[in-house]
């Protein structure tokens, strides 16, 4: 009996998403920051403890935007495919980020990760998101 494989999908759609929010970024926010936290991929063992040991924490979300505005430190952003959803640690990390007071949202589009930037910087997150920080 040949079975059939059923069709993955390919592997690097968050990172072109990525990659495309960031680009836009440095074009529409010159002189801001805004910069990837690797923590993602597979690793053997050897690695993955080396990194631990640098530093590197479960849950981090993908983009630091460390630009301070209307009272808020900063901008986390977790990019997820469409289909995609955040891990444990993921959203373990991301409650105790809003709890220091930094504005952390879930994108899976480019539109979502344009229109959260953009309400970050007009000052209107509150408003948008009914208060959540």
């Amino acid at each position: 009996m040949n079975l059939v494989k059923p069709r993955r999908r390919p592997r690097h759609i968050e990172e072109s998403l990525q990659t495309t929010c960031v680009q836009w970024f440095r074009l529409r926010y010159p002189g801001r920051l805004i910069f990837a936290i690797p923590n993602g991929g597979k690793r053997n063992v050897l690695e993955a403890v080396r990194l631990k040991a640098q530093g590197v924490l479960a849950g981090i979300p993908d983009l630091f935007i460390p630009e301070p505005f209307r009272g808020r430190p900063g901008l986390w952003v977790e990019m997820k495919r469409e289909d995609g959803r955040p891990t444990k640690h993921q959203r373990g990390m991301i409650e105790v980020l809003r709890a220091k007071g930094y504005h952390v949202e879930v994108c899976k589009t480019f539109d979502e990760f344009r229109g959260v930037v953009e309400r970050y910087f007009r000052g209107s997150v509150e408003q948008y998101f009914g208060g959540e920080a």
